[in-house]
């Protein structure tokens, strides 16, 4: 899964960054150990749908590990959704979402977070969808370029 998850950030924001610093981002992020330690770590949940046994669209949840304050216990976060490009607009992340929704009402998540590029306008109108909410923003370091990153949030007691 490693490299299909790689091809779709490079996909997504890879000319947004020099082949240095998304070279740098990827090995830390994507390399075939990490890839591995996160699927084997039982904190966090993943779901991928594939086609033509192509990863096409995943997301993977779990405890908030974003920098925000006092999150209340059993807090949850979305950390990474993706959707190849070419299948965009056919409704999977909104699939993704309704299951990540199930798995946080299985663990009593009183909030749920995610962490988003803010230039990606696209993604925040789709959080947005959902009832999240600006909640804070960070520095986010992608090899040595930081990109701005906004903290969304909403309560889990209903899923718009």
């Amino acid at each position: 899964m490693c490299i299909r998850d790689r091809d779709t950030f490079i996909e997504t924001f890879g000319p947004l960054y020099t082949p240095n610093d998304l070279q740098t981002f990827l090995t830390d992020v994507y390399s075939d150990q990490v890839v591995a330690e996160e699927v084997a770590d039982p904190r966090l949940i993943h779901q991928v749908i594939e086609h033509q046994d192509e990863l096409i669209a995943f997301i993977k949840i779990g405890s908030v590990h974003v920098p925000t304050k006092n999150p209340l216990p059993n807090a949850m976060e979305i950390w990474q959704i993706y959707v190849r490009q070419s299948f965009l607009g056919h409704g999977l992340g909104d699939h993704l979402m309704t299951w990540a929704f199930d798995q946080f009402a299985l663990h009593q998540a009183p909030e749920i977070y995610v962490s988003v590029f803010s230039e990606n306008e696209r993604a925040i109108r789709f959080y947005q969808k959902y009832g999240f909410e600006k909640h804070g923003e960070y520095e986010f370091p992608v090899g040595d370029q930081i990109d701005l990153e906004w903290i969304m949030k909403k309560n889990s007691n209903s899923r718009e």
